[in-house]
């Protein structure tokens, strides 16, 4: 009877062979898990980064758009593009964000009246247009268009980053002069999410002007500028900073005084003798 042989020589070339080919799993998941955990939240960061500049960018579009059409007094539509999110990479398919634009012409106000008579009113102006990201990476940022201005919110606070249309000057005696021009979102509530360009369309439908000088206003009025706002903190730092400002030099108090809420803001402007005052109405749509 002939005993079989065994080769040893035969198995270890199996055991080499599964050895090689767990070694090969082992690189190629280390590899994809420094993808994973370096590169792909990097390029997502990156493209993140880029999308966020362009679109505030085309927010100060959309605010040069309208200012535009205000002081032509134009009543021609134009339409401004705002780039919602970051569409899938070829590589993977990762760095996809999406974004949300809403126009509300109910939310936010501003009236311009009488310090210590709510019903002696100058003016009132709603609305604000609002675009706010839907990061993977980054943290969430609204950009906000309200009464002629821009702002960036983040998690925890909002900055102006264009100021609206108003400036202060003080004459003899300490009598204020006051300009400015606010605008009011008008047409219906709506929205878009995405990834996609949208398009705002803006439409001026009304712009009403109105200088106040002469007989009462002679003596000085006090007069408050009431904004209900979610972002009252970045509306009281610009008042200040501007009435505060070189050119302006007011004095807490005694000329002004701001009064910061949950919600709201006052300016109180005192002995106001001259007062040009705007309003102008958008029709707005997003398509």
């Amino acid at each position: 009877m002939n005993a079989r042989k065994f080769s040893w020589r035969n198995d270890r070339r199996g055991i080499s062979g599964a050895v090689t080919a767990v070694m090969l799993l082992l690189i190629i998941t280390s590899v994809l898990s420094i993808v994973m955990l370096v590169f792909v939240p990097a390029w997502g960061e990156s493209d993140e980064t880029q999308h966020m500049r362009v679109t505030l960018e085309q927010f100060y579009s959309l605010r040069e758009n309208i200012d535009a059409q205000v002081l032509r007094e134009s009543p021609v539509a134009a339409s401004s593009k705002i780039t919602l999110g970051n569409a899938p990479s070829a590589l993977l398919g990762f760095s996809k964000s999406t974004g949300r634009i809403v126009s509300n012409p109910f939310n936010g106000s501003l009236t311009v009246h009488n310090m210590t008579d709510p019903t002696d009113l100058f003016a009132l102006s709603r609305g604000n247009i609002t675009y706010s990201s839907q990061n993977s990476y980054l943290d969430q940022q609204s950009y906000v268009y309200e009464q002629g201005a821009i702002l960036v919110a983040g998690p925890s606070e909002a900055a102006m980053r264009a100021p609206p249309h108003f400036g202060v000057s003080r004459g003899e005696g300490g009598n204020l002069s006051v300009s400015m021009l606010f605008v009011s979102v008008s047409g219906d509530f709506s929205s878009f999410t995405g990834t996609e360009n949208a398009i705002i369309e803006t439409r001026l439908v009304a712009r009403d002007g109105t200088v106040y000088e002469g007989g009462e206003w002679t003596l000085g009025r006090n007069l408050r500028i009431n904004i209900t706002t979610p972002y009252p903190t970045a509306w009281a730092r610009y008042f200040n900073s501007t009435l505060t400002a070189p050119l302006t030099n007011l004095t807490w108090q005694t000329e002004y005084n701001i009064t910061a809420g949950t919600g709201f803001v006052w300016l109180d402007l005192l002995r106001v003798v001259k007062l040009d005052l705007g309003v102008a109405v958008m029709d707005v749509r997003i398509k």
